[in-house]
């Protein structure tokens, strides 16, 4: 059975006489965050690129891009990924849509921002309309988001303020970044690294995110210290081994640890 629609049209009809230019279509893009540990794991490093054309020239920026037609959101996040960097087959989530009206001064953009993250930071270049790519050292705290790489001399600094916010009945609290530095980071790629780490810490107790960031097969010294440079504090041993534990296996040898570097059993995620 056809189905009409008030004006008499079926769905065929109706398709038929649809104008698109009827409403305003904003572009749409996709950011991406990629984090990785420093090869000591005595850190985390972020990914940026830097933009060589308007707006925002020579500003370092998150690796991102239009979505064309006949894509998906990720398989453009993971086509700008490989374009501007070189990095491929990394893990991809999505982690928010970010919509404000005035977030690119060239028209109404939407970005699908999504966080990657990778196994120490591995080598990258810049290409497609990216100047370069590098890894900066990340450090984040309840008050400051501080991204630094000092070969190149660059440093960006945001002061972060707690705001509350109301949806519906629920309150709650958001963090807000301030520029504290003479460089900064394009459009609003400080909130698009705030709302990333922010849902990191939030699911990463019951996700398998971490493991992302370790090799196939890990030992457990250094997948806590994983946990712990992505929640930002110390976590007990015996705390950690429990949350973990129905998520591992043992593969049945051993490996030193990059922390410690004392002999560890292996394991990998079943």
């Amino acid at each position: 059975m056809e189905y009409k629609d008030k004006n008499g049209l079926t769905e065929k009809q109706y398709l038929e006489q649809y104008d698109p230019g009827d409403y305003p279509r904003p572009s749409v893009t996709v950011d991406m965050m990629v984090v990785g540990p420093k090869k000591d794991y005595s850190g985390l490093k972020i990914l940026l690129i830097k933009r060589g054309e308007h707006p925002f020239i020579n500003c370092w920026a998150l690796p991102g891009g239009f979505v064309r037609p006949e894509e998906s959101c990720y398989e453009a996040a993971s086509r700008e990924l490989k374009e501007e960097t070189g990095l491929k087959n990394v893990f991809l989530e999505q982690v928010y849509t970010f919509s404000r009206p005035d977030r690119d001064p060239r028209t109404r953009v939407i970005s699908v921002a999504y966080m990657a993250l990778t196994p120490v930071a591995p080598p990258v270049r810049g290409g497609d309309d990216a100047l370069e790519a590098a890894w900066f050292d990340f450090d984040f705290t309840d008050n400051m988001l501080h991204i630094h790489n000092d070969d190149i001399g660059v440093s960006i600094s945001y002061q972060l303020s707690t705001k509350r916010f109301k949806n519906g009945n629920v309150k709650y609290a958001n963090l807000v970044p301030s520029l504290k530095s003479k460089s900064q980071l394009a459009f609003d790629h400080a909130e698009i690294i705030l709302e990333s780490m922010i849902k990191l810490r939030r699911e990463i107790e019951y996700t398998d995110l971490p493991f992302s960031m370790v090799n196939e097969e890990f030992t457990l010294p250094d997948l806590q210290v994983i946990y712990e440079l992505l929640l930002g504090h110390s976590l007990y041993k015996a705390n950690f081994r429990i949350m973990v534990a129905d998520r591992i296996e043992d593969v049945g040898r051993k490996e030193k640890s990059v922390v410690g570097r004392r002999l560890s059993e292996l394991y990998r995620l079943k």
